[in-house]
């Protein structure tokens, strides 16, 4: 079965770095730990993995390459759709994550493999595959207070509330980190030099990683800059009819998605740099477009919407190991309405950094790197970030 898919948006290119991690994490395919990279082994369901050195792993599936078509084979058994039940699973050509690959057509072939042809590729686009959403198999990640669930003792299960994961330590269970998958940055919707935004997303993003929480979090690993020179805009989804500022509202906002706690936590040293009276406080007022202070704004829904009073917004997006230019795509999809922010000189969107989804198993007697809980006592592991690193201490 063929089915040609075509759609308008970015082409794609980049790869991300990992950063530094004092103790070791177990590697993807659950050999050697990985000694010196932030890589976490993913969801066990994912087509394709990251390795410690950032090379492309087998997965669920095994690949391989030719010219710009990409072909999935599943030599084996497996955890999950293969074939054209696979490919019924995956999401719209529209959507995440195919947003930034131009897709030329996909083939069933014989045996369960997939067959991916894109359009004038950049870089490796098999990386695409190492994201969990062309998986086949729904993420079940708990939204919200998880602790209901670690008392009824089930396992696996995933989260990021910080309560819940803090919760099961204290009971004994196992925690683990499964992948650092979600984005956050703040788009302005006033004017700022592109040196003073670098400058205040900087102190930002390392503030927030080392003290906006107790749980595993690190600075941005790849800059708006990066995204914007080596991501092609052509044909975005950005509104050519979003204005690009708007008057100053009577009670300027920094909105941020509500009861999402570490968007709070940026939302907040948005509002509290625009209050010095230092270059970082010049650079944020002009980045707001308003020459006094702002408050936070917590906004329900599944997305950020833009309200009239909004001056800077606090967006989480999907990151983890796909391709840097799905991200590119998705960011440019939620900022839309924020009028055109693609391209390296457009300083008015800063990214910040990426937070964590834990796996909480059964309980565990003793505990291993890589595994996080917080204890009375000498044994307890404390996760803390900063400038791009996490490390582990007891």
């Amino acid at each position: 079965m063929t089915h040609s898919m075509r759609f308008a948006c970015c082409v794609l290119l980049a790869a991300c770095g990992s950063a530094p991690l004092e103790s070791s994490v177990p590697a993807p395919e659950g050999g050697e730990a990985c000694a010196d990279t932030l890589t976490a082994p993913g969801y066990p369901h994912a087509l394709l993995r990251i390795g410690c050195g950032g090379e492309l792993l087998a997965g669920r599936a095994d690949w391989s390459r030719e010219g710009t078509t990409v072909t999935l084979d599943f030599p084996g058994p497996t955890d999950g759709p293969v074939g054209a039940d696979l490919v019924e699973a995956w999401p719209p050509l529209s959507d995440s994550p195919w947003l930034g690959h131009g897709v030329e057509d996909i083939t069933v072939l014989s045996g369960g493999s997939v067959r991916v042809r894109f359009r004038a590729p950049r870089g490796e686009p098999a990386q695409l595959f190492a994201d969990h959403r062309l998986s086949g198999v729904p993420l079940a990640l708990h939204e919200g207070d998880a602790r209901d669930a670690v008392d009824a003792g089930e396992a696996p299960l995933l989260t990021r509330h910080d309560a819940s994961i803090e919760y099961a330590g204290s009971l004994g269970r196992s925690v683990r980190i499964v992948a650092f998958d979600k984005l956050y940055l703040v788009v302005f919707g006033g004017e700022g030099g592109a040196a003073e935004a670098a400058d205040l997303g900087r102190a930002i993003s390392e503030d927030w990683a080392l003290w906006g929480a107790e749980r595993a979090r690190r600075a941005a690993t790849v800059s708006w800059r990066t995204l914007g020179d080596q991501c092609d805009t052509s044909g975005t989804v950005a509104s050519p009819d979003a204005a690009r500022s708007r008057p100053a509202a009577a009670d300027p906002t920094v909105s941020y998605p509500e009861e999402d706690l570490p968007a709070l936590q940026i939302a907040e040293r948005i509002v509290s740099a625009t209050m010095r009276g230092d270059r970082r406080g010049n650079a944020a007022r002009a980045l707001t477009g308003f020459p006094s202070r702002v408050s936070v704004r917590p906004a329900g829904g599944p997305r950020v919407e833009r309200a009239a009073s909004d001056v800077a917004a606090v967006v989480g997006v999907q990151a983890g190991p796909g391709h840097p230019c799905s991200l590119y795509g998705e960011i440019l999809r939620e900022l839309a309405e924020w009028g055109p922010v693609d391209g390296a000189d457009r300083p008015n969107v800063i990214l910040i950094g990426e937070t964590a989804v834990f796996e909480i198993g059964p309980a565990a007697s003793s505990r291993v790197p890589g595994q996080v809980g917080r204890e009375t006592g000498a044994q307890g592991l404390d996760a803390r970030a900063s400038g791009g690193q996490v490390t582990w201490r007891r």
